[in-house]
């Protein structure tokens, strides 16, 4: 999962570091830097996945609309050239395992396993019309030697004797990659054009020798999803030849959960005895399959023994449907993004879909919420508190450590706190 997210100069995040829990809710008023923030590793991903650059982040991408339509937007007041992104990451516990193999006796000690990855990008606009790399580091530390956290900064210009790099690039010179399973080998120097990231030359590296890089660039470009479910189109039976795997607009829903009901039935029970928690009116959920063109589609049935199929089924309960099912999906990405998942819903069953998102424990859950509902079910410690200063740059605060939050004993509930203006 993603541990620590950094940004200098990007936009309204002028110097930020932030610490990601499992589960974290994003709060703040409008235009505070929430969709942003969540939009970072994102962005990263894209980059990852375009031959140039810039590509993302004037042409449109998998169907969203462009970041920009001038560079100079992306900087901060749009004054300097730069901005700098960092990503930390928690390895998973195979890819650490061949890690510690390499390691010699003296550090076989738990506390200097490299569980961590951290990659750092300073990007630089060239003639407003082009978007360069100027630095690029990638690198394992263990959480006994953690970089420092204050703010953003590049730590990969003045490197720890404990780190292990893996990539280290300076703007004009070529790239280095250093096996990450070996120790004392000396690095590969590997030219890369100033239009593109290094990284996505471990893709044709063995596996066996950038064990974390793989890992990393798989989570950022393949093993997230930004859940945005499509209601209209879910209203429509879905043809077959689906794909197997959650999509960002969940039109493939019906496909899942039928799939759920046939796989494994007692999950698919638990889920609907869930969903009747948050509708109380139903009394089962039904796939069908037409045996013309086996298109797939709900049939709910609901108590006085009337049906409704999903061309009839409201949005919020279709939402409902598609933000409760999460937690019982078994190839859930491990990273899920969502903005604002109350909208539609009625305040009495979000408590129902809020119970669902943080039970998703193989996956790491961000959304942002303008809800009292939301935060009145939510802990400080799951709270990221966003807000503008003056300057227009963003501020973002964990819950524990908000300052007028410090001294909250449970006298009042969150969701007074963020109509009081408290929270933003």
């Amino acid at each position: 999962m993603i541990t620590r997210i950094e940004v200098n100069r990007y936009r309204c995040l002028e110097n930020v570091g932030v610490d990601l829990p499992r589960y974290a809710v994003l709060v703040g008023a409008n235009s505070a830097g929430k969709t942003t923030f969540l939009d970072i590793p994102r962005l990263v991903g894209d980059c990852l996945r375009q031959p140039d650059i810039t590509n993302a982040f004037l042409q449109r991408q998998q169907g969203r609309s462009p970041r920009c339509s001038r560079l100079s937007e992306l900087i901060f007041c749009s004054l300097g050239q730069e901005f700098f992104i960092a990503i930390e990451a928690a390895l998973s516990e195979e890819v650490v395992r061949g890690l510690i193999d390499g390691l010699p006796a003296s550090q076989r000690d738990e506390d200097n396993w490299p569980k961590n990855i951290r990659y750092e990008l300073r990007l630089g606009i060239f003639n407003e019309r082009q978007v360069q790399v100027k630095n690029e580091y990638l690198f394992l530390f263990s959480s006994k030697h953690q970089p420092e956290r204050n703010g953003a900064r590049l730590y990969g210009e003045i490197p720890h004797r404990n780190w292990r790099f893996v990539i280290s690039r300076e703007y004009g010179r070529d790239a280095q990659f250093r096996v990450e399973t070996q120790r004392g080998v000396k690095s590969r120097p590997t030219k890369v054009e100033p239009s593109k990231l290094a990284l996505p030359r471990v893709q044709f590296e063995s596996k066996e020798d950038f064990p974390a890089a793989s890992w990393f660039h798989n989570l950022l470009t393949q093993n997230y999803l930004f859940y945005e479910p499509e209601l209209k189109a879910l209203q429509a039976a879905l043809p077959p030849g689906q794909p197997d795997g959650l999509l960002p607009s969940a039109i493939n829903l019906p496909h899942l959960a039928l799939a759920l009901q046939q796989q494994d039935p007692f999950r698919f029970n638990l889920w609907q005895e869930h969903v009747k928690s948050a509708l109380p009116n139903i009394e089962r959920i039904e796939l069908e399959e037409r045996e013309e063109d086996h298109h797939v589609y709900f049939r709910i049935l609901y108590q006085g023994g009337y049906p409704i199929t999903s061309s009839g089924l409201s949005e919020g309960t279709l939402r409902i449907l598609a933000l409760t099912i999460l937690p019982y999906l078994n190839n859930l990405p491990a990273i899920v993004f969502l903005e604002e998942p109350e909208n539609g819903i009625h305040p009495g069953a979000i408590e129902a879909v809020l119970q669902s998102l943080s039970s998703a424990y193989n996956s790491q859950l961000l959304f942002s919420t303008h809800s009292p509902v939301v935060l009145a079910n939510s802990e400080l410690s799951q709270l990221l508190c966003f807000r503008l200063d003056s300057s227009g740059a963003a501020s973002i605060v964990n819950g524990v450590d908000h300052p007028q939050l410090k001294e909250w004993k449970g006298q009042i509930d969150l969701g007074a706190l963020l109509a009081t203006g408290v929270l933003g």
